[in-house]
């Protein structure tokens, strides 16, 4: 099931320039995601805004708490269930 993630920070919790902070909010992300039998698809940075966009693929919600876990205190995310919008099209276009 593929997972759409939005998380964002304030300014004050940024840690853009703060290496060791980094390594201990998303580098520990990153590490758990790709260390777990969560599948990262994407990962996409809006630095001005504050805010990471993840899809990943995992069976549960749970899975997703878990792996985000070092970013939980950083701010606050939206995790959504997504489907792709070619499976989408293909059923729309395949039932008309």
């Amino acid at each position: 099931m593929l997972f759409h993630i939005k998380h964002t920070h304030t300014w004050e919790a940024c840690p853009y320039h703060d290496a060791e902070r980094a390594s201990a909010t998303f580098g520990k992300a990153m590490a758990g995601i790709m260390e777990s039998d969560v599948e990262l698809v994407g990962a996409y940075v809006d630095g001005p805004a504050h805010s990471t966009f993840l899809i990943l693929d995992a069976d549960s919600a749970s899975q997703i708490e878990e792996a985000l876990a070092p970013i939980i205190d950083v701010g606050w995310a939206e995790t959504r269930p997504v489907v792709s919008f070619a499976e989408i099209m293909s059923r729309v276009t395949d039932e008309g």
